[in-house]
């Protein structure tokens, strides 16, 4: 296999062809307790209580209950979107990721987030706070992406964050985003290019008798600069694309004025693949296993909503949109607050609102 085939897709916004959704529900009770729902597309073997067929991106133990959403009238009309469900009830929501056992150490970020809850006690009020914090992955990247965007632009493409952008009109937004797009491929070619070339260089320093290895480190820039712009590799459409390897090797005989790098490919083609490959195994598998997955969190709290970081309520049902690019520079938050009347609390306040009118005027009646 290509390396570009490996490499390629890495982080990529809706170029991972296969995609694999999941909806987690989590209702919280006033005395911290929850219960947990995730909503996959299931097969029937694994429906029949066969684990080697668990969609699922972690390991099932005994307490999950798995049932299917057949009688589910919801989830007819949507069709098999969803058609399989595990369900546990845990005391405490900080349990839940402590003791999931992932499939894959990729998948950690995404299935095991660290969830609280917070119950605070105030006279007329108790007020419940959620976080769900889901840990950024930025410094498993070979390349910043603050050398390519700035963090108002990041927050804007990864997040949708708009508040850069108030107003904008339609035509300045398009402008905006056309040249936010530009950079971000720029960076996702760059992180692609870091690998293919650190391979390049390892040949040619196993070569022991190269006349350019030394030369090499110095040439990377410029050569990154002819490889997006004579190889389009700023496009988003990556299998319209050539070799990312094969540019490369052509563009250093342009650099350096030489046959001898292409004519070094032709001889050495699988031996200089596998060296890429190796080197992008780490990306690939973000790819393969973080980013090829996307999570619906849905969420309920006891009381009455007071605030949330989502614009997708229905009533007191909260839900955002968790998928890998998120949280890809930072630390991806989902937060809620909601609170419930202390009804004693009222009482006990009109009782002694009450009695303290009455001792007054008890008072005044006894001064006369």
């Amino acid at each position: 296999m290509k390396a570009n085939v490996l490499i390629g897709g890495l982080l990529m916004c809706g170029m991972v062809s296969c995609v694999s959704n999941y909806k987690v529900v989590t209702s919280i009770n006033a005395d911290g307790s929850c219960l947990r729902e995730v909503y996959a597309k299931c097969d029937s073997a694994f429906l029949a209580g066969n684990m080697k067929h668990n969609p699922y991106m972690f390991y099932l133990d005994s307490g999950w209950k798995i049932t299917t959403t057949d009688s589910d009238e919801h989830y007819q009309k949507r069709g098999v979107e969803y058609n399989g469900k595990i369900s546990r009830t845990f005391r405490a929501i900080n349990e839940i990721s402590a003791g999931l056992r992932c499939k894959e150490e990729e998948f950690r970020p995404l299935a095991a987030p660290t969830e609280t809850f917070q119950k605070r006690f105030r006279w007329f009020y108790t007020y419940y706070t959620f976080k769900a914090v889901y840990p950024g992955i930025a410094d498993q990247m070979p390349v910043a992406i603050d050398k390519y965007m700035s963090r108002d632009e990041q927050m804007l493409w990864l997040r949708g964050d708009l508040s850069a952008c108030r107003g904008m009109n339609g035509m300045e937004l398009n402008d905006k985003l056309d040249e936010i797009a530009k950079r971000f491929y720029a960076w996702r070619s760059r992180n692609f290019y870091e690998a293919c070339f650190e391979a390049i260089c390892d040949f040619e320093n196993r070569l022991g008798n190269s006349p350019y290895a030394s030369q090499l480190p110095a040439a990377k820039d410029t050569l990154f600069l002819m490889v997006v712009i004579e190889g389009k590799f700023y496009e988003k459409d990556m299998e319209n694309q050539p070799q990312m390897v094969e540019v490369i090797y052509r563009m250093l005989d342009k650099y350096f004025e030489t046959g001898y790098f292409s004519d070094l490919y032709r001889q050495n083609e699988a031996q200089i693949d596998t060296l890429c490959e190796n080197r992008g195994k780490r990306l690939e598998r973000l790819e393969e296993k973080l980013f090829a997955n996307n999570v619906e969190y849905v969420l309920t709290l006891p009381g009455t909503l007071v605030d949330a970081n989502t614009p997708l309520i229905n009533q007191d049902t909260l839900r955002w949109k968790v998928t890998a690019v998120r949280f890809l520079t930072d630390d991806y938050e989902l937060t809620a607050t909601s609170r419930e009347a202390n009804r004693w609390a009222f009482a006990v306040a009109f009782f002694l609102v009450a009695l303290s009118a009455y001792c007054l005027v008890r008072a005044k009646h006894l001064t006369k």
